[in-house]
């Protein structure tokens, strides 16, 4: 008897904590303001005075990753990723797939983990290893410096995203990141991630505008 009355009891601590726990919860989320919510989730960096010309000129500076061999091989002409730094079709007639991840059973996963596999040449690998998928193929290939820079400004080209967000996405995604750590047997991006983040952090601080 005294065991089922301990076990009665410790039931009902228990939903009374989870109860309090979620009331906590549901005031906190309740108090944020919309703006704060999103500063949450969302990098905010300082700007800067509009200077167009300075942040093309910061542009200019980022265009040398972002057309190397690392970048481009994503972001090339055709349905399908490129290899090496002679960009040569990918292997096993790899295809981009309904959202960037590859199709049937030759999915990117499939050989491509979270980090690099060990080894020359072995298949490299970073954290949601992936093409642009076909609704934003980002393709930079064939096309100006400018018209590089408005595609990756463009709401309807980059998946909507702000300019906080870009600048994060080219600073700070380990994806982006893997083009300076490719593994045994690739050349890395020769201009420190440092640098290159710099200059992008410049170009949207002064305005985000694109070179002519």
């Amino acid at each position: 008897m005294l065991r089922n009355r301990f076990i009665v009891v410790c039931s009902l601590f228990m939903i009374a904590a989870f109860v309090c726990a979620l009331f906590v919860s549901t005031i906190s989320v309740a108090g944020k303001t919309p703006s704060q919510e999103k500063k949450t989730v969302e990098h905010v960096f300082n700007t800067q005075p509009r200077d167009d010309k300075a942040a093309a000129a910061a542009f200019m500076q980022m265009v040398p990753v972002l057309r190397n061999p690392r970048c481009m091989n994503c972001h090339s002409v055709g349905d399908f990723p490129r290899q090496g730094d002679d960009a040569h079709p990918h292997a096993m007639n790899v295809r981009r797939g309904a959202e960037g991840h590859g199709v049937t059973a030759q999915k990117c996963g499939t050989c491509h983990q979270d980090k690099n596999t060990a080894g020359m040449h072995m298949p490299p690998g970073a954290p949601e290893w992936a093409l642009p998928p076909p609704s934003t193929p980002m393709i930079w290939q064939n096309r100006t410096d400018g018209q590089v820079c408005a595609q990756i400004k463009d709401p309807n080209q980059n998946n909507h995203k702000s300019m906080d967000e870009i600048v994060h996405h080219m600073t700070k995604d380990e994806l982006v990141g893997w083009g300076w750590h490719p593994g045994e047997g690739r050349n890395a991006i020769p201009i420190p991630h440092e640098e290159f983040a710099k200059y992008v952090n410049e170009w949207a601080a002064k305005g985000g505008a694109c070179p002519k």
